[in-house]
């Protein structure tokens, strides 16, 4: 920006929005950074390298990182990079040397999307008991009672374990700015509690980088800060900083922090749900750098502090759904479903007032308005509808200051000072409107929230409040300013009278339609269904045998098959023509024979029956049990016969159906098939597609009758699980192997080297972190194919690679030492992959060995 004020161009709090806070081009004192390239070859460095890696920093440019790390350090610096690349996250090494000055640092390595940043600490002390905190933190979890309690609590013990002289909790309000809901000081300091920061004093970008990077330090406001060399002109060539720990601080945030009296700072996000919900924010008076140690362990404690206060938050909501749930079922099983809408809606106008407080409340529906309390009278009323009207047809408007939204309205004439308008229809708009009087209202800033524009080396800029005196507003046209939940109770309400009106407008204009098109339906239904039976019944007639029948046998018979036509009809109307019981089917076919000195043994468990299997099925169970009380297990031959009939469902969730008859007379082969048998061996196959196999066996009938799983009510597991495999096969010409084994003893790269091998079509890959838990693995199941990593803590792999390539199991090493692992000659012809590995040099090793 031009040193002189330009008049075409405007200062405003979205100024501070667009400082690129992630360029900042040079580093805070504390620590050393390099960048380097895919080759590792190194980019950049910090100023202050020399004292690090013992050269200037104008000679570390364009060298290779192993002139300055051992084997074994690089090893480690490659596998933090990949779990880097995995996570998202900055990976920590602690207490590892530079071989160049023998300084003991501690590390952190992370991509931005083109350079390795790798930045180093300097140990200065051995490490403190006291800083391994997070175990001890986590047991006071269970002594609050709620999410305030809990708050307090870990602003008390931050502070404590920490040392800093202040610790807030700030939580992000709806509208941006920020208010101290919790604070642990030293006593001597004024309090925070309760002040509100308007959203300008945390831009936009800044709020990006705390849901990247959880952790900000901020060591000494007075510190010189140390230069990036090669210094690189243009916002294109800056190095993105967005996680690095040590990156410098804005100009304009440390001059923030001045006019605060801070001179050390320490931030730590609390993010719930993805959402920057608030921060830790530490307050120092003097310069403090806590060991990166410590940081490490704060940021994790302040990750599972977001679930422990994401968990309590949802707690309470849940209580409020609740609440709200229990004011929906109310007015849905009370309101009228005739008469006025507008009237049904009013009768419950004490159960919205309990669930939202207010001073009046109004509906507006089709013109019609009822009230209650104090409220608008019919012009302002008719304007706020209008107003109302330009906005988003489902969008619920929150007004504080009614004479803000609706220009000449005067809050001490009208006495109502804010509405909460919840519209429940979009043509016409109706509304339910909630009336809140005045009340004055202080809101406590730290400061004056506006920022005075001033001209200074830069051009004209937003400058940061120089005073933090408590600075109070007061509203004496406001209404008591309606709450983040009681704007979700009032979405609740809109879908519940929208259900209302729906319902009451489809029972109120759509009855005689609906009655209609049921009637012609009903009168074309029953003529398809009548038509049927008749051809049905006319093919049972004509196909009954009469000859060598009397009449009275032939009416028997004929009356027989008639009536299990009607049963299965009859369960089937009381079923809604939906799914029936097979059980039911033969209970009620039975009820002729259960007074027989004969028995018939039911086995099998419950299983409904589509309708259009039904019929078939009576008719032939129908004829099985007539054969058996003519000729046998049920007839009169003065035998105690038995006829048992089992069901099951098979693999296939096929419907498989037993038929044996004991006891009864010896049976013969008929001579020619009747009708009745015919039925028997025919209709499930023709009208199903289903199976018939009888025997006829001296000692008694036995069948078995197969009917397709369309015809049951039976999920499909195997079809679903060979579905899901079909989908999960992956489109390539690698033969996999079945199993496969990796040997890696960081978890977050074997947990990601088995999804790779997973979706490349290995079924089953386990994961081992120690050369013991792999060869047990190996014993338990040879894999086909074994990813190693050379180097498990204090042992290495290659015995058990040199095994595997005994036995001929392909195997790939993979390791953070790239090219300088030194691989014993036996296993020389075993591939090796450096670390971080991509999918492609994955696919390309394993289409060689494979």
């Amino acid at each position: 920006m031009d040193n002189a004020t330009s008049s075409d161009f405007t200062v405003d709090l979205t100024n501070c929005d667009r400082e690129p806070i992630h360029l900042p081009g040079s580093i805070q004192s504390f620590g050393c950074l390099i960048a380097v390239r895919a080759d590792w070859l190194i980019a950049f460095c910090s100023a202050n390298s020399e004292h690090y890696l013992g050269v200037p920093a104008d000679e570390v440019a364009g060298e290779p990182l192993k002139n300055w790390f051992d084997k074994t350090t690089l090893h480690h610096i490659r596998s933090s990079l990949q779990s880097s690349m995995i996570t998202g996250r900055n990976e920590r090494l602690f207490a590892q040397k530079v071989v160049a000055t023998g300084l003991t640092v501690d590390i952190s390595v992370h991509h931005n999307g083109l350079y390795t940043l790798i930045e180093l600490e300097e140990v200065h002390s051995e490490r403190k008991a006291d800083e391994q905190f997070v175990r001890s933190l986590l047991t006071q979890f269970y002594r609050a009672a709620d999410s305030k309690e809990l708050i307090d609590q870990v602003a008390q013990q931050i502070q404590l374990i920490t040392g800093y002289d202040r610790v807030m909790v700030y939580k992000f309000l709806p509208d941006g700015a920020g208010e101290v809901v919790a604070e642990s000081k030293q006593y001597k300091l004024e309090p925070f509690l309760g002040l509100r920061y308007p959203a300008s004093d945390i831009p936009k970008q800044a709020r990006a980088l705390y849901v990247k990077n959880l952790l900000r330090v901020i060591a000494d406001v007075d510190d010189t800060t140390v230069p990036v060399l090669p210094v690189m002109k243009g916002a294109d060539s800056q190095i993105d900083m967005s996680f690095s720990t040590l990156r410098a601080v804005s100009p304009i945030h440390i001059e923030y922090l001045k006019n605060m009296g801070v001179k050390a700072s320490l931030s730590v996000s609390i993010v719930i749900n993805g959402k920057l919900w608030g921060l830790f924010a530490c307050h120092h008076y003097s310069p403090k750098v806590p060991s990166y140690y410590q940081r490490t362990e704060l940021e994790l404690f302040a990750e599972v502090f977001s679930l422990e206060l994401s968990s309590r938050l949802m707690t309470e909501q849940s209580v409020e759904r609740d609440r709200v749930r229990h004011v929906h079922n109310r007015i849905m099983s009370t309101i009228p479903t005739s008469g006025s809408l507008a009237q049904g809606i009013a009768e419950q106008f004490p159960v919205m007032r309990d669930l939202i407080k207010c001073d009046g409340i109004c509906v507006i529906v089709d013109g019609e308005v009822r009230s209650e309390g104090h409220g608008l009278e019919p012009d302002n009323l008719k304007r706020l509808c209008r107003q109302l009207n330009a906005l988003a047809p489902s969008e619920i408007a929150a007004i504080d200051t009614l004479a803000n939204f609706m220009s000449g309205y005067q809050t001490d004439v009208h006495g109502i000072a804010g509405v909460l308008a919840v519209p429940v229809s979009k043509s016409p708009r109706d509304y339910l409107l909630f009336y809140r009087q005045a009340q004055t209202k202080t809101v406590s800033w730290a400061g004056n929230p506006e920022k005075p524009v001033v001209a200074g080396p830069n051009g004209a800029r937003l400058m940061p409040r120089s005073s933090f005196d408590v600075w109070q507003q007061t509203h004496s046209d406001s209404c008591h300013e309606w709450l983040e939940q009681e704007l979700n109770d009032a979405d609740s309400l809109r879908v519940t009278l929208l259900e209302v009106m729906i319902r009451h407008i489809q029972e109120r204009d759509s009855i005689r339609l609906q009655a209609a098109r049921k009637h012609e339906i009903l009168i074309s239904e029953l003529n398809h269904r009548v038509r049927n039976i008749l051809n049905l019944v006319n093919a049972i007639v004509m196909q009954t045998e009469q000859a060598g029948r009397t009449l009275d046998e032939f009416i028997q018979v004929l009356s027989g098959r008639l009536v299990a036509l009607a049963s299965a009809h009859d369960q089937l109307t009381a079923s809604d023509w939906t799914d029936i019981s097979f059980r039911k089917l033969l209970e009620t076919e039975i009820q002729a024979y259960v007074n027989l000195s004969n028995s018939i043994e039911l086995h099998g468990e419950d299983v409904l029956i589509a309708p259009y299997a039904a019929t078939p099925l009576v008719l032939v169970m129908h004829e099985m049990f007539t054969n058996a009380a003519k000729y046998g297990a049920l007839s009169n031959s003065g035998e105690k016969g038995t006829v048992s009939v089992h069901w099951s469902v098979s693999k296939k969730s096929e419907l498989i159906i037993r038929w044996e008859e004991t006891g009864g007379p010896p049976v013969s082969l008929p001579g020619k098939d009747s009708f009745g048998m015919t039925m028997i061996r025919n209709v499930i196959p023709h009208e199903l597609e289903g199976e018939v196999d009888i025997e006829f066996s001296p000692g008694g009938v036995r069948a078995t009758l197969v009917i397709p799983h369309r015809y049951l009510v039976v999920k499909d597991t195997l079809a679903d699980n060979e579905n899901e495999a079909a989908v999960a096969q992956p489109d390539t010409s690698l033969s996999m192997p079945e199993h496969a084994l990796v040997v890696e003893d960081s978890l977050v790269i074997a947990l990601d080297m088995q999804k790779k091998l997973k979706a490349l079509g290995v079924q089953n890959v386990a994961v081992a972190g120690t050369l013991a838990a792999a060869r047990r693995s190996v014993e338990g199941r040879e894999p086909g194919l074994a990813v190693f990593d050379v180097h498990l803590g204090n042992e290495t792999s290659f015995d058990l690679i040199r095994q595997l390539s005994v036995k001929g199991i392909p195997a790939i090493i993979v390791s953070g030492y790239g090219e300088d692992v030194d691989i014993p000659d036996e296993i020389k012809h075993v591939p090796v992959l450096t670390k971080p590995v991509t999918g492609q040099d994955l696919i390309t090793t394993l289409a060689q060995i494979l």
